[in-house]
């Protein structure tokens, strides 16, 4: 089978293992990046990594190929111990791509640092919202290296928790292809001193909000339901029946617990084949689900005509400089088999990621059954989940 050119053949998973192997090393030049030393113990880089160290947990690293986001093909390196994620995001994938593939969109990347101050007095809280352009003035110094860039600050929001009194300082600031957190730690404790200055108050704790609600991220695809037949099923009714089950995630969130697991199988695995922290992602994302006191799925499906639509919006942490990322062989392989993206784009291909995970796992889930589909694989290799 013949590959779109600069990513992988579309039959990849059923080559042998060897035969994978020469394909990466054809396609991406692998062996330059060290692929075999990412699975010898790299002991000086693991004491780097964390305190204490006494040795590293491999995690299979494998490839869901044949995914075309907004007209360009791509290869998704996933690290992960469930062996079904991958098979059912290449599945997913393929069929799409046939369809134009997803088309995908994210927000900049918009992150909040804050100062919980206590002590804080109606009239401090009111000289700090008379003081914005000054105190905008000295984040813009403290953020010089990350304006440079085309990011730095983009606002102060205040508000006064009730329950405790503290009022809460959020600083805005755009990271641009980082995660963030150091920057916004450092802008956080930066500004302390002079935020109890103007308000009187006194510092409880300065600290990132893994709370992302202002770095979103979206994907959209869509398919003729007659491509859906599967079984005793016509495209048509399993279309109806993703739609259904769609729909009930939106208002039950016992079933949308699950149905966000399912999402977040696709989307944490790339985040750790990437180096990113997967804590702060899978936070940010439960989070968003839960917003407006009631938890539901992140993706919709919709029989649009005589086809099936589906859409997925969420926030997304993602960076692809600082943290762990120049610090993993494996991590710099994958965003070189990601072909570089910059922050935005690397959050795009997750978000086409997640919707594509979750789609396979409810055409499953609503024809044949999870055990007969994709959960087949954990029958033999030993897992679970949706």
């Amino acid at each position: 089978m013949t590959a779109p050119q600069g990513v992988l053949p579309l039959n990849f998973r059923k080559l042998d293992f060897a035969a994978r192997r020469a394909a990466l090393e054809r396609v991406y030049g692998a062996g330059a990046c060290g692929l075999g030393g990412m699975e010898e113990a790299a002991e000086n880089r693991v004491d780097l990594m964390v305190e204490a160290a006494v040795g590293s947990l491999p995690l299979p690293l494998g490839l869901a190929t044949g995914f075309l986001i907004d007209g360009s093909s791509y290869d998704l390196p996933l690290a992960t111990e469930e062996a079904s994620v991958i098979a059912a995001a290449t599945y997913a994938a393929q069929l799409i791509r046939s369809e134009g593939g997803f088309s995908t969109w994210a927000s900049d990347p918009v992150m909040r640092a804050q100062v919980f101050l206590e002590g804080v007095s109606p009239g401090g809280e009111l000289e700090l919202r008379g003081r914005g352009a000054e105190i905008g003035k000295e984040l813009e110094i403290l953020l010089g290296s990350m304006r440079l860039r085309g990011g730095g600050y983009r606002g102060l929001e205040l508000e006064r928790v009730s329950e405790t009194g503290l009022l809460r300082v959020s600083i805005l600031v755009d990271v641009r292809d980082a995660m963030g957190a150091n920057v916004l730690n450092g802008a956080a404790e930066g500004m302390a001193g002079s935020l109890e200055r103007l308000s009187g108050g006194s510092r409880l704790m300065c600290i990132l909000s893994n709370d992302a609600r202002d770095r979103r991220a979206g994907a959209r695809f869509e398919i003729p339901a007659g491509r859906l037949r599967r079984g005793a099923f016509s495209g048509e009714e399993a279309a109806r029946r993703i739609e259904l089950a769609s729909l009930l995630a939106q208002s039950d969130p016992e079933r949308a617990v699950t149905h966000n697991k399912g999402v977040m199988n696709g989307i944490t695995a790339l985040a750790l084949a990437t180096g990113n922290d997967t804590r702060a992602l899978e936070a940010a994302v439960h989070y968003w689900a839960g917003r407006g006191g009631s938890y539901r799925g992140v993706t919709t499906f919709r029989r649009v005509g005589e086809a099936l639509e589906g859409t997925i919006e969420l926030p997304l942490a993602l960076g692809t400089v600082g943290g762990s990322v120049g610090l993993q062989p494996a991590a710099a392989l994958s965003l070189r088999i990601l072909r570089g993206p910059d922050g935005r784009g690397l959050c795009r291909i997750a978000a086409a990621l997640g919707l594509a995970q979750n789609f396979a796992a409810l055409f499953a889930l609503v024809t044949e059954g999870i055990q007969s589909g994709h959960m087949r694989l954990h029958g033999r290799k030993g897992g679970s989940g949706e």
